[in-house]
């Protein structure tokens, strides 16, 4: 993604950014198959009776550019970034998702706003 960061002094700069999914979005299933360590609003307790447990039994799956898409309602042409609220997928429907920025491949883009402004385009159509 692009990134513009704008001074009285330097003007406009272009910054590549990454963007990931908040990993409550993504399916966390059991290592030794596909079914589901969470269901509904609570973990399983077969397999996350406590968080160490659950750290052992479970895996949070990895996302391609087609299950942004076709599960997450998400898209991501290099400079734009758009969202779906209600994503009708092969397998379920998807309501919502959350994208974070990064700024190196493993720590988030941290936004320091004091004095600054923060503007995006939302598209409501």
């Amino acid at each position: 993604m692009s990134l513009g960061v704008c001074s009285k002094t330097g003007g406009c700069q272009s910054q590549q950014r990454s963007v990931t999914m908040d990993a409550n979005w993504r399916w966390t299933h059991s290592l030794q198959g596909y079914d589901n360590c969470f269901t509904g609003s609570s973990w399983d307790q077969t397999k996350c009776p406590d968080n160490m447990s659950c750290a052992r039994n479970c895996a949070i799956d990895g996302i391609d550019q087609g299950d942004l898409k076709n599960t997450y309602g998400v898209e991501a042409d290099g400079r734009n970034l758009k969202m779906s609220l209600v994503t009708y997928g092969q397998y379920a429907k998807n309501v919502g998702s959350r994208m974070f920025m990064l700024n190196s491949d493993n720590k988030y883009e941290i936004f320091k706003l004091k004095n600054k402004e923060f503007t995006f385009d939302v598209d409501v159509s």
